[in-house]
């Protein structure tokens, strides 16, 4: 790691173990591609109906050509293609996109507490997608066969317009200022806040409970027509921010700084919180609201790595992957009913994070 690259710690995280030198990193890859797997392998096999995970592998070979005599049952195989493997896809992107949107943002305002919920993202899509619950009747006769569509479409809507609009209350005299950025977030959350309620209001027995699911957030009912829809915005929105990790520690020295080391430091600010909203916005269309992924994994892997973003958003995104996977999976296991999976990340986050702020001397 460069000089430069450890400066930014200083400054924008003081309180926090300075990295190691370069003969003492650890090397994270292998152990967190291990973590995936396991979550992938684990997430197919638990459920109803058990797929053996020799089973599982012997069916992999032998689509290869290798000939090992395990092979999936019908029913098996029915129930891995079209209802494990789709949702296990999805999952595996939006746990990415989320954590290391987190990083980003948390990079950007120079702040470890920072999530993309702050920027209004998640609200507006609650607002979006509790507009088109609502106004389900009348909308369903002129979406023909796009209804299922409704909800996701204006979700993703609902997230862009509240990010642009705290964006645009966040930029004065031509620049982008990012604590204003964030106190326009909290003036749009609570708008959309509002506007859910008085929508709630107004909505039917079966809406409120499909508003309820929804806001806490589910991989249920994933098909491989929702994975291709949300794809091409979450891969884009990935590879856009992990492009972006060298630049990101460049910002930490400070936007002075930054500036005279080459970096367009407006054009990074508004590009940074397009694209985080870009991702957060398909994640949050598909899936609900799923919360702490975007804060607790960065804080965690902060902890771990040291800021050095060119190792801390790769890793995120493979953290990412395999905490929401693993959440979804036990969401569906732990007992008879499905439990919402954003209601379980939020379980297993506070505590978590409740520490890492007492190991951080901020609480």
């Amino acid at each position: 790691m460069s000089a430069s690259d450890v400066a930014p710690v200083r400054a924008a995280y003081p309180s926090q173990e300075q990295p190691r030198t370069a003969g003492t990193r650890p090397r994270p890859w292998g152990v967190l591609a291990a973590l995936v797997v396991v979550a992938v392998v684990t997430a197919l096999s638990a459920g109803s109906v058990r797929v053996p995970p020799l089973a599982l592998l012997g069916s992999v070979l032998e689509s290869l050509g290798w000939e090992t005599g395990h092979r999936l049952e019908p029913m098996q195989e029915a129930v891995l293609l079209s209802i494990r493997l789709p949702r296990v896809v999805l999952g595996l992107m939006v746990g990415a996109v989320l954590a290391t949107s987190g990083a980003a943002l948390q990079a950007l305002f120079r702040n470890p507490l920072v999530e993309p919920g702050l920027l209004g993202t998640s609200s507006g899509a609650a607002l979006g997608a509790v507009a088109a619950i609502v106004l389900d009747v009348a909308l369903s006769s002129r979406l023909g066969p796009f209804r299922l569509l409704a909800v996701p479409g204006a979700a993703f809507l609902g997230a862009l317009g509240a990010t642009l609009l705290a964006q645009r209350l966040g930029t004065g005299g031509g620049r982008t200022e990012t604590a204003r950025i964030l106190l326009a977030g909290v003036a749009v959350s609570a708008g959309a806040s509002a506007g859910i309620g008085l929508l709630m209001q107004v909505a039917t027995d079966a809406q409120l409970r499909s508003i309820t699911f929804w806001t806490w957030g589910s991989l249920g009912g994933t098909s491989w027509q929702v994975v291709g829809v949300a794809a091409v915005p979450l891969v884009v929105a990935l590879g856009l921010l992990l492009r972006n990790a060298r630049v990101l520690n460049l910002l930490l020295l400070g936007e002075r700084e930054a500036w005279h080391l080459g970096v367009d430091v407006e054009k990074l600010k508004r590009q940074l919180v397009l694209v985080a909203a870009l991702g957060v916005g398909a994640a949050v269309s598909v899936t609900g609201m799923i919360g702490f992924v975007g804060l607790l994994v960065p804080a965690l892997l902060r902890l771990a790595l040291g800021p050095d973003h060119r190792r801390l958003m790769g890793a995120a995104a493979l953290l990412g992957a395999a905490l929401l996977v693993t959440a979804d999976t036990l969401a569906r296991t732990l007992a008879t009913s499905e439990m919402p999976v954003g209601a379980l990340t939020s379980v297993l986050g506070v505590p978590v994070f409740i520490s890492l702020l007492a190991r951080r001397g901020l609480t």
